[in-house]
């Protein structure tokens, strides 16, 4: 077994990669193409660019999960149909050299790329056909919310709710934009409005549930000083800990409650461990902070 055979073991399983012949070039390429997009990659043993995109290509596969297949032509297979086959298709494409890459959608080319390509230019030309409507909302809102626009990004979102008003998805992220602006009892209207089963709502209703807590309890600078005068504090220390999780500064959060579990597990009734437990559900099972906070909890526990 080749090393290119080996890398792709994992995801051959599944479908989502498969090598081209001289039987299935119709079927799992062109047929299959419409129902989602399949990458066709004309490829050599001898050829490095091929090697050096391969990792690329894998990394794609797997992060995409289903939304494109890709399909991997040898140019010099021992069969000499498919070398036939594939000389056919760059002789049709205009192209003479490999690695090419034929981004096929619907039974038809819509890109030919050849050489080395990058993973961004790659990422790209997928996103243009495997983003649902959703995701492109979801796209356009995130850039203007990396612009500071957060304010756009709202008027933008509510818009199309006047249009898609059931479409929870939207709803959890206005309510997450409504929070972000402050505004708290505009988002409280909207989390309560949700469905239980809304996905993503767990987050907006755990910094909700922050943000009401940190109505109660002293201003940053002074939490810093009463540790500053006793790092035994540890009410200020489970305060801080509220201070930095609505910075954002998780991994300070996690720090301080930690510390507040080792001195003291009856401290607010055992509230420092319920606490990380409040913020692993905002963030995310598959957060790597999670998992590696969920972890030092676990052994600290037992």
């Amino acid at each position: 077994m080749n090393d290119r055979s080996i890398n792709e073991q994992s995801v051959n399983d599944n479908r989502l990669v498969f090598d081209v012949n001289a039987d299935n070039l119709r079927s799992e390429v062109l047929e299959a193409s419409q129902e989602v997009p399949v990458l066709l990659d004309i490829w050599a043993e001898w050829c490095e660019p091929c090697k050096a995109q391969l990792p690329v290509l894998m990394k794609l596969v797997q992060e995409y999960a289903g939304k494109f297949r890709l399909a991997k032509l040898n140019a010099e297979d021992a069969d000499p149909r498919v070398q036939q086959m594939a000389q056919q298709l760059m002789m049709q494409l205009s192209v003479r050299s490999i690695p090419t890459l034929v981004l096929i959608y619907q039974g038809q080319p819509v890109q030919v790329l050849t050489g080395l390509q990058q993973e961004a230019d790659l990422r790209a030309l997928l996103d243009e056909l495997t983003m649902s409507p959703a995701d492109r909302i979801q796209q356009q809102i995130d850039a203007l919310i990396a612009e500071g626009e957060t304010e756009q990004a709202l008027v933008m979102l509510q818009q199309i709710l006047v249009e898609e008003p059931g479409n929870s998805a939207l709803q959890v992220l206005q309510a997450k934009l409504l929070l972000q602006l402050g505004r708290m009892d505009d988002a409280r209207l909207v989390i309560n409005a949700l469905p239980d089963d809304a996905p993503g709502a767990a987050q907006p209703k755990a910094k909700l549930a922050f943000l009401d807590m940190a109505q109660n309890i002293d201003p940053r600078a002074t939490v810093a000083t009463r540790l500053q005068q006793d790092e035994n504090d540890l009410e200020a220390c489970y305060q801080m800990a509220i201070h930095h999780v609505l910075a954002d500064e998780d991994e300070a959060a996690f720090e301080a409650l930690l510390i507040i579990i080792r001195r003291d597990r009856t401290f607010r009734e055992d509230g420092a461990r319920l606490l990380m437990l409040k913020i692993f559900e905002q963030k995310g099972a598959t957060d790597p902070i999670v998992r590696r906070y969920r972890n030092r909890l676990f052994s600290l526990m037992h």
